[in-house]
C-alpha cells in the first residue's frame, strides 16, 4: 500500500480520500494529467494487469471526484489489481477518524452537507482524454486534452 500511497503523492494528490470530500467531481482535484501520472506509476510498479485494470477502473468511475477516485483506487488495489464493474462507485463522502480510529462526527457532518450542496460535475472532462488515449472509446462527451483545450467527439 505504501507503493501506491507515493504514487499518489508523486501525482500532487493527497493520499486521503475524506480530503476532497464533499467538493464534487472538479480538475482542481483530479484531471487528465493527474490520472496519466498515477498510471504510469501503477505500470512501473505493479505491471501491466495492474495498470490494465487501472484504466477499467477509472472508465467506469460515473462521478470522477477525488474521494471516488481514491476510495475505488484503494479498492482495486485490495483486490489485486482486479477490476469488476459496479453497478455503482464509491460515495463521494469519506468521514476522517481521529488518533484513535473513530469517526470524526463534526467533520463527517461537515462533509455530507457540503456534499449535498455539490453539484459541481466534471467527470468528462476529468477522465476521457486520458481514457481516449488508452483506447477506451468516448462518443458524445466533452473532455480537456492535453494542452487545456476542450474538446468533443461524436
Amino acid at each position: 500500500m505504501e507503493k501506491l500511497k507515493e504514487i499518489i503523492r508523486d501525482n500532487r494528490m493527497s493520499t486521503r480520500p475524506e480530503y476532497y470530500s464533499g467538493r464534487g467531481a472538479t480538475m482542481s482535484d483530479l484531471n487528465g494529467e493527474i490520472l496519466e501520472g498515477i498510471f504510469k506509476g501503477i505500470l512501473k510498479e505493479f505491471g501491466n494487469s495492474a495498470a490494465d485494470n487501472y484504466v477499467k477502473m477509472v472508465a467506469d468511475i460515473k462521478v470522477a471526484s477525488a474521494t471516488t477516485f481514491l476510495t475505488e483506487l484503494y479498492g482495486l488495489f485490495y483486490s489485486d489489481w482486479t477490476h469488476k464493474k459496479k453497478k455503482q462507485n464509491a460515495p463521494g463522502i469519506a468521514v476522517p477518524k481521529d488518533e484513535d480510529g473513530n469517526y470524526d462526527v463534526t467533520h463527517g457532518m461537515i462533509s455530507i452537507f457540503s456534499a449535498l450542496g455539490a453539484n459541481r460535475d466534471d467527470t468528462d472532462r476529468i477522465k476521457n482524454y486520458f481514457l481516449k488515449t488508452h483506447g477506451v472509446t468516448v462518443k458524445g462527451v466533452m473532455f480537456q486534452d492535453e494542452h487545456g483545450y476542450v474538446r468533443y467527439y461524436n
